[in-house]
């Protein structure tokens, strides 16, 4: 089971997700996707694989 470091959430990969879509709809960058998923493969993202992705909270 993957665990997600503190102010992330996890997110599995829907049909048609890129790190860019994912990381559109979080409000965050591809850059923050991918510091926290070290080893991540961007250009080879399954269905269902859960990513961490970097929770926004506005006025931070």
């Amino acid at each position: 089971m993957l665990m997600c470091p503190i102010g992330t959430i996890g997110h599995a990969v829907r049909p048609g997700d890129t790190l860019w879509t994912i990381a559109r709809r979080f409000n965050t960058t591809v850059r923050a996707i991918m510091l926290v998923n070290p080893g991540i493969n961007p250009n080879n993202l399954r269905i269902g694989q859960i990513i961490c992705v970097p929770q926004f909270f506005p006025g931070r």
